[in-house]
């Protein structure tokens, strides 16, 4: 789920600073920049634990000058020093590359030992740094180098590199799982981070494909395109509803999921409610659709970040404590449609029923805006564990009555998998 940006236009730094801000949300362990200033033929990078804000200060980004550079915002599916793991990562030997990416390595274990070099994190992108690395020094031209790095990777990836020789060098793995938007000049995650550097978006970058941006010009090959498999939990959940991403607005599918559950509706309430922040569009339409009024009834502490991304369970439970208080005038007495995004682990839904029912809440049906997450993924999403995932406990057509009991609601509604599919 982190987030990167590249940009190759003019003094790159404070644009990346500002695109990694508008991507935060993707990753709060760490983060950094590297860029290359052609005029000492140099990399400068910082890289730390913490937020974008607090890593980075105005000398920082000052002291970062360059004409092309690359940006990342950490969250962790593997490694656990936040310091040591953060990237960028960057080699003078025996080529110079940096690197940053999104995504998960199935086969990292397998590469880490096959490599034949010495790695020096528990970073999967510096697995993908040494394959490169050695494709690149076989000789051949850069597209050789990153199709025959796809050919040693399993997994998801979405890269962004600079290369001295090469310039920008950008690359998404066969599947396109997570996701690459693409500008003139560069790429990010989101299209908002593209939106804040000044850059217009003017594509995904293809499953398979790599892009190379140097003095302005850009050269595009599909590499390796076994089609497209993109994670739903993008539109669901990670992304920020002013991006868009595939060409489709994320603002906008999450009014179809919403609609699409109003399909499904089956019980009678006074009033729909979200639960912030996520899944405020979803709740919006699925109240307009089926004529109930909307309110807002949690309000969210600003300050306190995304519980899912946190890496202990611990954090994610204290974190919902300080995160959500409600307002009792638009909740006591009332039966509630309470919109979520999506329940994995469980435990945030059962807290926040029960907060409804301390405000005097009637009744609480839980409404949860994508299908039961059954089976774990091993792309770039914290859910490797099937024994984490409390609906994978139960046989598919038993998981909403048995969510009911664990989190004490009245009734549990999640989406189907045909409406989460034609909302996308």
């Amino acid at each position: 789920m982190c987030g990167i940006v590249a940009l190759s236009n003019g003094d790159v730094a404070s644009r990346l600073y500002y695109g990694l801000f508008s991507l935060q949300h993707r990753g709060q362990d760490s983060c950094g920049i590297v860029s290359y200033d052609s005029s000492n033929d140099r990399f400068r990078m910082r890289k730390k634990k913490g937020l974008v804000a607090e890593v980075f200060d105005p000398q920082h980004v000052d002291n970062l000058y360059g004409d092309i550079g690359i940006g990342q915002v950490r969250y962790p599916t593997i490694g656990s020093d936040f310091d040591r793991d953060a990237q960028p990562f960057v080699i003078n030997q025996p080529t110079r590359i940096g690197i940053a990416h999104n995504g998960n390595l199935a086969n990292y274990g397998e590469l880490r030992k096959t490599l034949g070099i010495k790695l020096y994190s528990m970073c999967d992108v510096e697995a993908i740094l040494g394959v490169l690395s050695q494709e690149k020094m076989k000789g051949g031209d850069i597209f050789d180098a990153v199709e025959a790095t796809m050919g040693r990777l399993n997994g998801s990836y979405s890269v962004v590199s600079l290369m001295p020789e090469e310039g920008l060098v950008i690359f998404r793995d066969p599947h396109a799982i997570r996701p690459l938007v693409l500008s003139k000049h560069g790429a990010a995650s989101e299209s908002v981070a593209l939106d804040i550097m000044g850059e217009e978006v003017i594509d995904d970058v293809k499953p398979g494909e790599c892009v190379v941006i140097k003095d302005g010009v850009m050269e595009r090959k599909e590499l390796l395109n076994k089609g497209p498999r993109h994670c739903m939990f993008e539109w669901v959940y990670f992304s920020r509803p002013d991006s868009t991403i595939e060409r489709k607005s994320v603002y906008a599918v999450r009014l179809r999921l919403g609609r699409e559950l109003a399909k499904q509706w089956e019980h009678d309430v006074d009033v729909v409610m979200p639960v912030p922040d996520t899944s405020r569009t979803s709740a919006l339409s699925f109240a307009h659709e089926l004529g109930i009024p909307y309110k807002e009834g949690l309000i969210k502490n600003r300050y306190v970040g995304r519980t899912f991304i946190m890496p202990e369970q611990g954090a994610r439970e204290n974190a919902v404590r300080l995160k959500m208080n409600p307002i009792i005038a638009e909740i006591k007495d009332k039966k509630i449609a309470l919109v979520d995004d999506s329940i994995v682990r469980g435990t945030t839904s059962g807290k926040l029923v029960n907060l409804m029912r301390g405000a005097g809440a009637k009744e609480v049906h839980l409404v949860i805006a994508c299908p039961p997450i059954m089976w774990p993924c091993f792309y770039g999403v914290d859910m490797t564990k099937k024994s984490e995932l409390v609906a994978a406990r139960f046989k598919p057509e038993e998981v909403e009555e048995k969510m009911k009991k664990i989190t004490g609601a009245d009734s549990v509604t999640y989406l189907s998998i045909e409406g989460v599919r034609n909302a996308i």
